[in-house]
């Protein structure tokens, strides 16, 4: 079945937008290792883009009120140029770190606007296919920048070219026919509201944020510490993001044939194991196979904490009120996880060593696991068996 012609210009800049992100992402802590920059730093650097993402879902809301739709994505494009442009001649984790926050800012400008007009185009018809193509473009996006890195030297100079990328990402949105929605509302549910539906579905939101930035982001410390080459980190960077990809559906079908919560158990108790696995020597093999399988453990999490949150919500508000209100508190709950996380693992790094980083893994995914398991153990799974996505 076709994706409806209206989002099409829409998932196209979201596409350019996310391939330019994708190629800084990694490109930050290769060059900020060149430089001769510890983990603490690194993981600072990391943490301000999830900093910045949290300012931009807590403030962007009131700019899309107040000049639209279109104005929104072409300020954060401006936004996300000149922060890209002045890393460039700049050096130093703390500018480079107030300028990965503003491309925090500008990311979640993007993620309001083409979500919020995504879902003004969608019907319970094409609803399901239009976000599969929105995650397959943001994955995709995050793919292409490690297959760019282990091309060319990491280098300032691919600084510049995303941010000529984020620049064509702009005219399919402006030019589209397709409607913005309507004006957002303001309303928004607590964490603490949000805890009372579904503690679990908030800790694997939450775990989602806690490892899923250290590992894509912070995996080139031990992996250098261990003597591979920048192509070999690429390849590694670019497995993670297709194991990551590929899991979604199959790990939604099991979901909705076994429940959220036990399947969830299962990924965070195999997630812990190979976390302190990787801790260990491994042949170059071991590390890429156990990479994909924590790359598939992690990448999951937000889509098995939402799912389960959203189930419980459909118990206590039949009319489904409070969706949009309760998507936005979780998004907020992981985007607080992805802003500690690097800072506590790249503090342990610098105290025991880079491959710490998996021991972190482990222990933040056994917990969450453990914790899970006595929650269906106090409370049987009885969520209704709605979409995973």
């Amino acid at each position: 079945m076709s994706i409806p012609s209206p989002v099409v210009p829409l998932l196209a800049s979201m596409s350019v937008t996310q391939l330019s992100l994708g190629l800084i992402g990694p490109l930050v802590p290769l060059l900020l290792l060149a430089a001769g920059a510890e983990a603490r730093e690194i993981g600072l650097v990391t943490s301000c883009f999830a900093v910045g993402f949290i300012l931009g879902t807590l403030t962007l809301g009131h700019l899309v009120r107040r000049i639209g739709h279109r104005a929104t994505f072409a300020a954060m494009t401006g936004v996300a140029v000149l922060a890209a442009l002045a890393m460039a001649p700049l050096h130093g984790a703390l500018a480079w770190g107030l300028l990965r926050g503003a491309l925090g800012v500008a990311h979640a400008g993007f993620c309001i606007v083409v979500e919020s007009w995504l879902n003004s185009h969608a019907s319970n018809t094409t609803r399901g296919r239009i976000f599969s193509a929105y995650m397959l473009v943001n994955w995709g996006g995050t793919m292409v920048g490690p297959l760019v890195i282990s091309a060319f030297s990491a280098s300032p100079v691919l600084l510049l070219v995303a941010a000529g990328g984020l620049l064509f990402g702009l005219p399919p949105l402006l030019l589209s026919a397709a409607a913005p929605p309507p004006a957002p509302t303001a309303r928004r549910m607590g964490v603490r509201r949000l805890w009372a539906i579904s503690p679990v579905g908030i800790a694997c939101c939450a775990t989602a944020g806690l490892c899923n930035g250290v590992l894509y982001a912070m995996s080139p410390v031990p992996l250098a510490e261990r003597g591979f080459d920048q192509p070999t980190i690429a390849l590694f960077l670019f497995g993670l993001n297709v194991a990551g990809m590929a899991i979604q559906w199959p790990l939604g079908l099991l979901a909705d044939r076994f429940g959220r919560r036990g399947v969830a158990v299962v990924a965070l108790a195999i997630g812990a194991m190979l976390g302190v696995l990787l801790h260990r020597t491994l042949p170059t093999w071991a590390i890429f196979a156990a990479g994909a399988g924590m790359a598939m453990t992690t990448s999951g999490m937000y889509g098995l904490g939402s799912g389960q949150t959203n189930d419980r919500l459909a118990e206590v508000d039949a009319g489904g009120g409070d969706t949009v209100a309760a998507s936005g508190g979780l998004l907020l709950v992981w985007a607080v996880g992805a802003a500690i996380g690097p800072m506590i693992a790249g503090s342990l790094m610098d105290a025991a060593g880079a491959a710490a980083m998996y021991l972190y893994l482990a222990a933040v995914m056994g917990m969450i696991g453990l914790f899970t398991a006595v929650r269906i153990v106090r409370r049987s799974d009885a969520a209704v068996r709605t979409g995973f996505l």
